[in-house]
């Protein structure tokens, strides 16, 4: 053949979903890495296909390594796409999160960063938060806010949410370390549709209708601090 067929995304592995049980932290890191990124870096090129025609600046595709900081112990995974080609913990996300227990498409933010601090502003004081308000109704999305809880379970969400937005942001600036909006698909019930071709079909959609906030929220000010 003179031209190699680029791999098809055929779902998340369902063998991945174990892998962050595995007691030795270097042992579960490498499964998890092993076992799951190729599937999220496919589905990622087949997620970059779809949107990049409807984005305004290019997207580039994060997958993290599970190695920094040294003490961090791997509780998900985790596919990313965002502007920035390098620093995209820094400002918002569109982000795939594979846990034990859920896979979830989201827009979602580390609320360490300095900058979320200027998207919680805008939000508050602007008309972004009343546009993200009416993106969730009318994509059956919701908020959530997470702790930090030691691992196994690594998180816990503490916000779950359609329309109260204060107490969202109440939340994450008192405790939270992760915010998001987006749609949650809970194990075992969803199984059969992640582990399938056709979540790139569905994450493809929630993304599509993410990215416009996406590219809003960095056009008004994620680069400015």
């Amino acid at each position: 053949m003179l031209f190699e067929q680029a791999p098809r995304f055929q779902g998340l592995p369902e063998e991945g979903f174990g892998t962050f049980s595995i007691p030795n932290r270097e042992e579960r890191r490498q499964a998890i890495v092993e076992t799951i990124h190729p599937a999220l870096k496919t589905l990622g090129e087949e997620l970059l296909a779809s949107l990049s025609p409807h984005a305004v600046e290019p997207l580039s595709i994060h997958v993290p390594r599970l190695d920094w900081p040294r003490d961090y112990q791997p509780f998900c995974t985790w596919l990313a796409l965002s502007r920035r080609v390098q620093g995209y913990l820094v400002g918002p996300q569109l982000n795939l999160g594979m846990h034990a227990d859920y896979v979830s498409a989201r827009l979602g933010w580390d609320t360490s960063s300095d900058l979320f601090g200027r998207f919680e502003f805008l939000c508050r004081h602007g008309d972004l938060g009343e546009d993200l308000l009416d993106l969730a109704e009318e994509q059956d999305l919701l908020f959530r806010v997470f702790v930090a809880e030691p691992w196994p379970q690594g998180s816990r969400c503490v916000v779950e949410t359609a329309h109260d937005l204060p107490l969202v942001f109440n939340e994450a600036r008192s405790r939270g370390v992760w915010w998001e909006l987006g749609r949650r698909y809970g194990l075992p019930g969803a199984k059969s549709l992640v582990c399938s071709s056709d979540f790139s079909k569905e994450a493809a959609s929630v993304f599509s209708a993410l990215l416009p906030a996406y590219d809003r929220i960095e056009g008004e000010g994620a680069d400015e601090g």
